[in-house]
């Protein structure tokens, strides 16, 4: 209920009780207040894209996958070691990544807070290094921008 309907409701339960005192109406009541259903909530829309690109030279195919335009997440498969990668987005920013490292065979988890500050950064049983970790920003953003960039191109020419 929102604030207005709440003070509406208020108002309304002090006229009545201001009212009870006085004699009947001999006209009908008009309510104070007009309730109506509350409009159901916008779905939301999710789409997804299939594209490949080939960020420094490590060619990838990925599928990414929007939400109200903004993109969510990307996963991608490279093509020349089939390992593969799964980046998540808020906006902009990269909040996770889990897959195979960039460098070596090794799985590795990142998580970052909306401030691009690292939370988790494990590949086994040790830390990720601070190279591996640019590493795999910089692969996030250029897939990203990538399939922001597609995704705009054949929402464009859709319409």
């Amino acid at each position: 209920m929102s604030r207005l309907q709440q003070i509406a409701i208020v108002a309304a339960s002090l006229l009545a009780a201001a009212c009870s005192k006085q004699k009947p109406a001999t006209t009908p009541s008009i309510p104070l207040v007009e309730q109506r259903a509350a409009d159901p909530a916008p779905t939301a829309t999710t789409d997804e894209l299939r594209s490949s690109f080939a960020p420094r030279g490590i060619a990838a195919s990925y599928r990414a996958t929007f939400s109200e335009g903004q993109i969510q997440s990307l996963e991608e498969t490279r093509e020349s070691t089939s390992q593969t990668g799964t980046y998540e987005f808020r906006g902009a920013r990269l909040t996770r990544y889990r897959g195979a490292a960039l460098n070596s065979n090794e799985d590795i988890e990142l998580e970052f807070d909306l401030q691009g500050k690292v939370l988790t950064a494990r590949a086994g049983n040790r830390e990720v290094s601070a190279e591996e970790i640019s590493a795999i920003r910089d692969r996030a953003q250029s897939l990203r921008s990538h399939a922001v960039a597609q995704h705009g191109v054949r929402g464009h020419e859709a319409n």
